[in-house]
């Protein structure tokens, strides 16, 4: 996935359900921050999210699909976690926070043989608890397997 600054990266177990499809699983997300005094300040969230997608459109064979729905995460953010920073520079945060927050997701899925799928989505994370970065976006492609 892409949020704007880095590339997003995770992993889900799930299982579709008579509507829809549920999701749980681990996300890890690198963004940076423009600093006032110049360059940028590097940021990563490693979070556990659940979600569940209510199928909005299908086609009749069910090889493509499109999902509207959202769900939740909490986890940690680190900031500056490569140490890149001049040591005498002293941040009004500390260097590992709590993550929380909600977001609101599409998924389209298109099947290219009967346990593989190419998808797209978008979402818009809302972090309350975030100093930096309250209301974000990300957009994705990806791949999935079905075992």
């Amino acid at each position: 996935g892409w949020n704007g600054s880095a590339v997003r990266a995770g992993a889900f177990f799930g299982q579709y359900t008579l509507n829809g499809y549920w999701e749980a699983g681990l996300v890890g997300d690198d963004h940076m921050i423009l600093m006032s005094v110049g360059g940028k300040l590097h940021c990563d969230d490693l979070v556990a999210t659940g979600e569940y997608q209510f199928r909005v459109v299908a086609a009749r064979s069910r090889v493509f699909n499109l999902y509207g729905g959202g769900g939740a995460f909490l986890g940690a953010e680190l900031v500056d976690p490569l140490h890149q920073l001049p040591d005498y520079l002293i941040l009004p945060v500390p260097s590992v926070s709590f993550q929380w927050g909600i977001y609101a997701k599409m998924v389209a899925e298109l099947y290219l043989g009967r346990r593989v799928a190419v998808t797209a989505s978008v979402s818009v994370p809302l972090t309350p608890g975030n100093k930096f970065r309250v209301l974000g976006y990300t957009v994705g492609i990806g791949l999935k397997l079905i075992l």
